[in-house]
Protein backbone atom coordinates (compact mmCIF):
# COMPACT_ATOMS: atom_id res chain seq x y z
CA UNK A 1 0.00 0.00 0.00
CA UNK A 2 1.54 3.34 -1.13
CA UNK A 3 1.58 6.26 1.83
CA UNK A 4 0.10 9.22 1.20
CA UNK A 5 0.12 13.10 2.49
CA UNK A 6 -3.57 14.84 2.54
CA UNK A 7 -3.49 18.23 2.05
CA UNK A 8 -7.34 19.26 3.63
CA UNK A 9 -8.64 22.77 2.81
CA UNK A 10 -11.22 24.79 4.28
CA UNK A 11 -14.60 25.73 3.48
CA UNK A 12 -16.79 26.11 7.05
CA UNK A 13 -19.45 23.29 7.02
CA UNK A 14 -17.89 22.07 3.48
CA UNK A 15 -15.15 20.59 5.05
CA UNK A 16 -17.20 17.86 6.61
CA UNK A 17 -16.85 16.45 3.03
CA UNK A 18 -13.39 15.53 4.23
CA UNK A 19 -14.64 13.10 6.84
CA UNK A 20 -15.87 11.05 3.65
CA UNK A 21 -12.62 11.62 1.66
CA UNK A 22 -10.70 10.39 4.30
CA UNK A 23 -12.91 7.04 4.67
CA UNK A 24 -11.98 6.37 0.75
CA UNK A 25 -8.58 7.54 0.60
CA UNK A 26 -7.64 5.03 3.55
CA UNK A 27 -9.27 2.22 2.12
CA UNK A 28 -6.34 2.51 -0.71
CA UNK A 29 -3.60 4.36 1.07
CA UNK A 30 -1.58 4.86 4.15
CA UNK A 31 -1.92 8.26 5.41
CA UNK A 32 1.07 9.13 6.92
CA UNK A 33 1.09 13.27 7.21
CA UNK A 34 -2.31 15.76 7.12
CA UNK A 35 -1.65 19.26 7.09
CA UNK A 36 -5.18 21.39 7.14
CA UNK A 37 -6.36 24.85 7.15
CA UNK A 38 -9.74 25.89 9.21
CA UNK A 39 -11.95 22.88 8.90
CA UNK A 40 -9.11 20.64 7.14
CA UNK A 41 -7.16 21.19 10.28
CA UNK A 42 -9.40 20.12 12.84
CA UNK A 43 -10.46 17.17 10.39
CA UNK A 44 -7.13 17.03 10.05
CA UNK A 45 -6.46 17.33 14.02
CA UNK A 46 -8.25 14.48 15.23
CA UNK A 47 -7.07 11.88 11.83
CA UNK A 48 -3.55 12.95 13.00
CA UNK A 49 -4.88 11.35 16.75
CA UNK A 50 -6.04 7.90 14.70
CA UNK A 51 -10.00 9.21 15.56
CA UNK A 52 -11.70 7.14 12.86
CA UNK A 53 -14.08 8.67 10.52
CA UNK A 54 -17.12 7.30 11.60
CA UNK A 55 -16.46 8.51 15.10
CA UNK A 56 -15.90 11.85 13.02
CA UNK A 57 -19.13 11.45 11.60
CA UNK A 58 -20.92 10.65 15.49
CA UNK A 59 -18.65 14.13 16.88
CA UNK A 60 -19.75 16.06 14.10
CA UNK A 61 -23.43 14.80 14.47
CA UNK A 62 -23.57 15.36 18.02
CA UNK A 63 -22.11 19.07 18.41
CA UNK A 64 -24.95 21.60 18.86
CA UNK A 65 -25.90 24.89 17.09
CA UNK A 66 -25.93 26.35 20.61
CA UNK A 67 -23.20 24.47 21.62
CA UNK A 68 -20.54 26.42 19.41
CA UNK A 69 -22.64 29.73 19.45
CA UNK A 70 -23.68 30.33 22.73
CA UNK A 71 -24.70 33.34 24.11
CA UNK A 72 -23.09 32.97 26.93
CA UNK A 73 -19.52 33.09 24.92
CA UNK A 74 -19.90 36.56 23.29
CA UNK A 75 -16.32 37.95 23.26
CA UNK A 76 -16.77 41.07 25.24
CA UNK A 77 -13.43 42.29 24.09
CA UNK A 78 -14.72 43.22 20.71
CA UNK A 79 -12.86 41.24 18.48
CA UNK A 80 -15.16 38.86 17.51
CA UNK A 81 -18.94 37.74 17.88
CA UNK A 82 -17.99 34.48 19.87
CA UNK A 83 -14.81 34.01 21.93
CA UNK A 84 -14.13 30.37 20.72
CA UNK A 85 -13.70 29.19 24.32
CA UNK A 86 -16.16 26.43 24.22
CA UNK A 87 -14.76 25.17 20.97
CA UNK A 88 -11.76 25.03 22.32
CA UNK A 89 -12.92 22.96 25.20
CA UNK A 90 -14.47 20.61 22.37
CA UNK A 91 -11.23 20.04 20.90
CA UNK A 92 -9.57 19.79 24.15
CA UNK A 93 -12.29 16.65 24.81
CA UNK A 94 -11.94 15.20 21.24
CA UNK A 95 -7.98 15.16 21.20
CA UNK A 96 -8.02 14.23 24.86
CA UNK A 97 -5.53 17.26 25.19
CA UNK A 98 -2.51 15.43 23.21
CA UNK A 99 0.30 17.54 22.00
CA UNK A 100 1.19 17.44 17.92
CA UNK A 101 3.88 15.98 19.02
CA UNK A 102 1.88 13.12 20.58
CA UNK A 103 0.11 12.68 17.78
CA UNK A 104 0.39 9.59 15.21
CA UNK A 105 0.91 10.91 12.55
CA UNK A 106 2.66 14.19 11.59
CA UNK A 107 0.24 16.88 11.47
CA UNK A 108 0.53 20.78 10.99
CA UNK A 109 -2.13 23.46 10.97
CA UNK A 110 -2.16 26.77 9.04
CA UNK A 111 -2.96 30.05 10.58
CA UNK A 112 -2.44 33.20 9.84
CA UNK A 113 -0.81 35.83 12.41
CA UNK A 114 -1.91 39.18 12.50
CA UNK A 115 0.60 40.63 14.44
CA UNK A 116 3.48 39.77 12.12
CA UNK A 117 1.30 39.68 8.79
CA UNK A 118 1.87 36.42 7.38
CA UNK A 119 1.10 33.04 7.70
CA UNK A 120 2.22 30.59 10.81
CA UNK A 121 3.02 26.84 10.58
CA UNK A 122 1.52 25.13 14.06
CA UNK A 123 3.66 21.67 14.03
CA UNK A 124 4.07 21.95 18.07
CA UNK A 125 2.23 22.35 20.64
CA UNK A 126 -1.52 21.93 21.76
CA UNK A 127 -3.48 20.11 19.28
CA UNK A 128 -6.60 21.66 20.57
CA UNK A 129 -5.08 25.36 20.32
CA UNK A 130 -3.46 24.45 16.73
CA UNK A 131 -7.04 23.38 15.78
CA UNK A 132 -8.67 26.62 17.00
CA UNK A 133 -6.02 29.13 15.79
CA UNK A 134 -6.25 27.91 12.19
CA UNK A 135 -10.11 27.54 11.92
CA UNK A 136 -10.62 31.45 13.99
CA UNK A 137 -13.10 32.98 11.34
CA UNK A 138 -12.53 36.23 11.27
CA UNK A 139 -15.03 38.16 12.91
CA UNK A 140 -17.31 35.52 13.62
CA UNK A 141 -14.70 34.19 16.39
CA UNK A 142 -11.91 36.36 17.87
CA UNK A 143 -8.43 35.83 16.92
CA UNK A 144 -6.88 33.09 19.04
CA UNK A 145 -4.31 34.54 21.06
CA UNK A 146 -0.75 32.24 21.69
CA UNK A 147 2.26 33.86 22.82
CA UNK A 148 2.84 37.08 21.05
CA UNK A 149 0.52 35.64 18.17
CA UNK A 150 -2.83 36.33 17.31
CA UNK A 151 -4.08 34.22 15.15
CA UNK A 152 -6.98 33.97 12.55
CA UNK A 153 -8.12 31.47 10.01
CA UNK A 154 -5.59 30.11 7.96
CA UNK A 155 -7.83 30.25 4.80
CA UNK A 156 -6.94 33.89 4.44
CA UNK A 157 -3.93 33.17 2.74
CA UNK A 158 -3.78 29.56 2.47
CA UNK A 159 -7.06 27.76 2.04
CA UNK A 160 -5.86 24.22 0.05
CA UNK A 161 -2.53 24.84 1.86
CA UNK A 162 -0.16 22.68 -0.98
CA UNK A 163 2.73 24.80 -0.98
CA UNK A 164 3.39 23.02 2.47
CA UNK A 165 3.05 19.69 1.21
CA UNK A 166 6.44 18.57 1.64
CA UNK A 167 7.03 19.27 5.41
CA UNK A 168 4.55 15.98 6.03
CA UNK A 169 5.87 12.32 4.85
CA UNK A 170 4.17 10.86 2.19
CA UNK A 171 4.64 9.03 -1.62
CA UNK A 172 1.98 10.95 -3.01
CA UNK A 173 0.20 14.30 -2.12
CA UNK A 174 -3.23 14.12 -2.33
CA UNK A 175 -5.78 17.46 -2.23
CA UNK A 176 -8.77 17.89 -1.17
CA UNK A 177 -10.71 20.95 -2.04
CA UNK A 178 -14.23 21.49 -0.93
CA UNK A 179 -14.34 25.11 -1.77
CA UNK A 180 -17.21 26.69 -4.72
CA UNK A 181 -15.36 26.55 -7.98
CA UNK A 182 -14.42 29.86 -9.06
CA UNK A 183 -16.75 31.22 -11.89
CA UNK A 184 -14.96 32.40 -15.61
CA UNK A 185 -18.15 34.21 -16.18
CA UNK A 186 -18.32 38.09 -16.15
CA UNK A 187 -21.20 39.91 -17.83
CA UNK A 188 -21.69 43.54 -18.07
CA UNK A 189 -24.29 45.80 -15.91
CA UNK A 190 -27.95 46.06 -17.68
CA UNK A 191 -29.97 48.96 -16.21
CA UNK A 192 -34.23 47.55 -15.94
CA UNK A 193 -33.31 44.04 -14.04
CA UNK A 194 -36.52 42.73 -11.60
CA UNK A 195 -35.54 43.52 -7.52
CA UNK A 196 -34.56 39.98 -6.38
CA UNK A 197 -36.37 39.35 -3.68
CA UNK A 198 -33.53 37.24 -1.63
CA UNK A 199 -32.21 39.16 1.28
CA UNK A 200 -28.95 37.47 3.15
CA UNK A 201 -27.60 38.74 6.53
CA UNK A 202 -24.18 39.90 7.26
CA UNK A 203 -22.94 36.85 7.95
CA UNK A 204 -24.49 35.25 4.52
CA UNK A 205 -22.65 38.04 2.38
CA UNK A 206 -19.30 38.07 4.56
CA UNK A 207 -19.13 34.29 4.17
CA UNK A 208 -20.20 34.39 0.38
CA UNK A 209 -17.39 37.06 -0.38
CA UNK A 210 -14.92 34.94 1.68
CA UNK A 211 -15.42 31.82 -0.46
CA UNK A 212 -15.69 32.95 -3.74
CA UNK A 213 -12.18 34.94 -2.88
CA UNK A 214 -10.91 31.62 -1.75
CA UNK A 215 -12.20 29.66 -4.36
CA UNK A 216 -9.80 31.42 -6.71
CA UNK A 217 -7.12 31.01 -4.72
CA UNK A 218 -7.47 27.29 -4.18
CA UNK A 219 -7.43 27.21 -7.72
CA UNK A 220 -4.02 29.42 -8.35
CA UNK A 221 -2.82 26.41 -5.35
CA UNK A 222 -3.48 23.36 -7.72
CA UNK A 223 -2.10 25.06 -10.43
CA UNK A 224 0.99 25.79 -8.94
CA UNK A 225 1.53 22.99 -6.65
CA UNK A 226 0.50 20.39 -9.07
CA UNK A 227 -0.49 17.62 -6.63
CA UNK A 228 -0.50 14.10 -7.46
CA UNK A 229 -4.85 13.76 -6.63
CA UNK A 230 -7.09 16.36 -6.45
CA UNK A 231 -10.17 15.56 -5.20
CA UNK A 232 -12.73 18.27 -5.60
CA UNK A 233 -15.53 17.90 -2.75
CA UNK A 234 -17.40 21.14 -3.27
CA UNK A 235 -21.04 19.63 -2.22
CA UNK A 236 -23.79 21.89 -4.64
CA UNK A 237 -26.56 21.66 -2.83
CA UNK A 238 -25.89 22.79 0.68
CA UNK A 239 -24.59 25.95 2.21
CA UNK A 240 -21.42 26.92 4.14
CA UNK A 241 -23.54 26.66 7.41
CA UNK A 242 -24.93 23.50 7.12
CA UNK A 243 -23.50 21.82 9.79
CA UNK A 244 -26.36 19.78 10.71
CA UNK A 245 -26.07 17.47 7.44
CA UNK A 246 -22.89 15.85 8.51
CA UNK A 247 -23.70 13.10 7.11
CA UNK A 248 -24.63 14.55 3.45
CA UNK A 249 -21.06 15.91 3.64
CA UNK A 250 -19.69 12.71 4.44
CA UNK A 251 -21.44 10.53 1.81
CA UNK A 252 -20.58 12.92 -0.76
CA UNK A 253 -16.87 13.31 0.20
CA UNK A 254 -16.83 9.53 0.16
CA UNK A 255 -18.41 9.48 -3.26
CA UNK A 256 -16.09 12.25 -4.78
CA UNK A 257 -13.04 10.87 -3.49
CA UNK A 258 -13.98 7.17 -4.94
CA UNK A 259 -14.59 8.55 -8.20
CA UNK A 260 -11.08 10.55 -8.24
CA UNK A 261 -9.59 7.96 -7.03
CA UNK A 262 -10.78 5.38 -9.52
CA UNK A 263 -9.74 8.06 -12.46
CA UNK A 264 -6.35 8.53 -10.77
CA UNK A 265 -5.69 5.48 -11.99
CA UNK A 266 -6.69 6.10 -15.87
CA UNK A 267 -3.47 6.96 -17.95
CA UNK A 268 -2.34 10.85 -17.97
CA UNK A 269 -5.46 11.65 -16.15
CA UNK A 270 -3.85 13.86 -13.23
CA UNK A 271 -1.95 15.41 -16.01
CA UNK A 272 -5.23 16.16 -18.07
CA UNK A 273 -7.10 17.29 -14.78
CA UNK A 274 -4.52 19.41 -13.56
CA UNK A 275 -4.51 20.97 -17.58
CA UNK A 276 -8.29 22.03 -16.88
CA UNK A 277 -7.72 23.51 -13.76
CA UNK A 278 -4.75 25.31 -15.52
CA UNK A 279 -7.27 26.34 -18.29
CA UNK A 280 -9.76 27.65 -15.88
CA UNK A 281 -7.52 29.50 -14.33
CA UNK A 282 -6.01 31.33 -17.17
CA UNK A 283 -9.87 32.21 -18.72
CA UNK A 284 -10.79 33.54 -15.15
CA UNK A 285 -7.61 35.80 -15.38
CA UNK A 286 -8.01 36.69 -19.15
CA UNK A 287 -11.86 36.87 -19.79
CA UNK A 288 -12.39 40.79 -18.68
CA UNK A 289 -10.30 41.71 -22.05
CA UNK A 290 -12.35 39.35 -24.32
CA UNK A 291 -15.68 41.52 -22.93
Amino acid sequence: MKTARLILGGGSAYGLAHIGVIEAIAEEYEITGVVGTSMGAIVGGLLACSVSPQKMLELAQDVSTLELFNPLTLDFSRSGIFDGKAITRLFEDWTQERMIEQADIPYIAVAFDLHRQLTVLIDKGSLAKAMRASSSLPFIFAPQEMEDYLFIDGSVAHPLPLAFADKVPGEITIAVNVLPTASPDIEIYEPGHKQTKQKLTRYEVFMQSLMQNQGFMAIQSIVKNKPDIIIHAHHPDFGFYDLKKAQDFYDFGYQAAKKALGEHSEPDFAAKLRGSYEKLFERIVTRAREI
